[in-house]
Order: C-alpha cells, then sequence, then structure tokens
C-alpha cells in the first residue's frame, strides 16, 4: 500500500527552499552594496573579481583540451581591458572606440542567434579580450573619468538587471505559455519576458523619483537593461550550448558560475555606456 502524505506536509515539500541559492543570492546582494559604498574604487575591485572568474570559466568552455597555460592566458586577456583603462595610458578617444567596438561585437552575437552557430573555440583567446575583458574595461574607465555619479547609475542597473530575471521567472512561472527561444533556452517564456519588461520600467521610474534624477532616462535604461539583458542571457546559453556545456561553473551554489550569473551584465555595460555617451 503506497504511504498518503498528508497534504500539509506536501505542499510544504513542494514550497522548500534552495538554501544555497539563497544564501549565495545574500552573499552576492553583500557584495555589491559595499562595492558601491566604496565608490569607483569599490566597484572595479568587484569588476575585477567578476573578470579573472568569468575569464577562467570561459577557459573551460573555449579550451579543447584545456591546459593550465590556457586557462591563465583567457584570465590575462579578460583583465588587460581592466588594468589599461584603469591606468593612465587609456584615453577618451579610445574609450569612444572600444564602446563602438564592443557595441558591434554585441550586436553580431545577438543577430547571430538566428545563424549558424560560431565556431568559438576558432578565435577563442581574442573573443575571451572582446565579449567579457573590454565592457570592464569600460566600464572602469567611466568610474575614473566622469563627474556624474556613476556608482548610483551602476546600482540601478543592478537593481534593474536583478528585477528583470526574477520577474521574468515569476511571470513565466504564473502565465508563460509561449517559448521565447526554445532551441537556446527552453525555460524562457514570451510571457514572462513581458512581465520582466513591465515590472522593470516601472521599478526604473520608482528609481528616479527615488533619487531624484530625469524619469524618461530611467524608463529608457530600463528598456535596455530588460531587451538586452534578456539577449546577453541567451547569448551566453548559446555559447555553452555550442560548447556542449551545462553550467559555465559552480563556484556561486545555486547560481552556476560567474559567467551565468553576470552574462546580461556585460551585454548591457557596452550600450549603456553608448547612451550615457549621446546623452
Amino acid at each position: 500500500m503506497s504511504k498518503v502524505i498528508p497534504e500539509e506536509k506536501a505542499s510544504t515539500s513542494k514550497r522548500k527552499v534552495n538554501m544555497p541559492r539563497v544564501t549565495t543570492a545574500f552573499i552576492i546582494v553583500a557584495a555589491i552594496l559595499l562595492s558601491i559604498y566604496y565608490g569607483a574604487f569599490g566597484l572595479s575591485i568587484l569588476f575585477a573579481v567578476i573578470v579573472i572568474f568569468g575569464g577562467y570559466e570561459l577557459s573551460k568552455i573555449l579550451d579543447r583540451p584545456r591546459t593550465s597555460i590556457g586557462s591563465y592566458l583567457h584570465i590575462a586577456l579578460a583583465a588587460a581591458p581592466m588594468l589599461f583603462f584603469g591606468s593612465g595610458f587609456a584615453t577618451h578617444s579610445l574609450y569612444v572606440i572600444g564602446i563602438f567596438i564592443s557595441s558591434v561585437l554585441m550586436v553580431f552575437l545577438i543577430i547571430n542567434l538566428w545563424m549558424k552557430p560560431i565556431a568559438y573555440e576558432k578565435f577563442k583567446y581574442v573573443f575571451t579580450f572582446l565579449y567579457w575583458g573590454l565592457p570592464f574595461g569600460l566600464a572602469t574607465y567611466l568610474l575614473f573619468h566622469t563627474n556624474k555619479d556613476i556608482q548610483m547609475m551602476f546600482f540601478g542597473i543592478i537593481i534593474l538587471l536583478w528585477t528583470s530575471d526574477t520577474m521574468a521567472y515569476f511571470t513565466g512561472k504564473a502565465i508563460g505559455k509561449n517559448k521565447l527561444f526554445p532551441s537556446v533556452s527552453p525555460g524562457k517564456t514570451r510571457e514572462g519576458s513581458l512581465g520582466a519588461g513591465f515590472f522593470s520600467v516601472l521599478v526604473g521610474v520608482g528609481f528616479a523619483y527615488a533619487i531624484d534624477d530625469n524619469i524618461t532616462k530611467w524608463m529608457i535604461i530600463a528598456i535596455i537593461v530588460w531587451i538586452i539583458g534578456t539577449l546577453g542571457d541567451l547569448v551566453e546559453s548559446r555559447i555553452k550550448r555550442v560548447q556542449n556545456v551545462k553550467d559555465s561553473g559552480s563556484i556561486l551554489p545555486g547560481h552556476g558560475g560567474f559567467l551565468d550569473r553576470f552574462d546580461s551584465l556585460v551585454m548591457v555595460i557596452p550600450f549603456l555606456l553608448l547612451f550615457d555617451y549621446f546623452l
């Protein structure tokens, strides 16, 4: 005879919390808030950590076969733009050229979602340098070469990324029926994506009110974060699928790796810097 599970206990088991995921999320939030509190220096340290671990994870995904020298080379190439743009050698002209190069690459990667997959391993070192390293290098330059409250801007961007990611999940779970891009990410739905966009704009407006900034500007930023952030997640999923890798890493329990956690941010940065340049 099968054992009957009381209804209350069954519902409780369904609501079981993924504690490693929750704990890691709190640690990530605390690290980000602490880095923002310490200004440009704190954020640059945060970016450096993301860049180093992301570079290492790209070596695991792209290198066939893997070697220790290859891993160090990926890390060095990922970190090189931050070292250059954080130094006194980078000029404003190089910064602007870097923004356009990074934006063009990201547009190409987005368009490639509908095309024949790239053989990433054939130009793996250049890919690590441009895809993962350059955006954070450009962001580092802006941190130390602007009179704007750039820390608050990145704080708002991170809040919007969290909002978009979280509301896409919950909206998709509640009403999601139509797959957004099943060949790349079967779990994402169109309804979830629209929910992410709606709540992102609401939070963007609320954030603008909270810091007494231009509402239209933050509505545009929210839309950029929503659309480009979603595409950034799809691009990273495509890279892993082409390379036959499930997760980029396991260093962040419940969240995968640094690529999995910050794929939207790295895609969003060039377009937001472009927006900031023309603002």
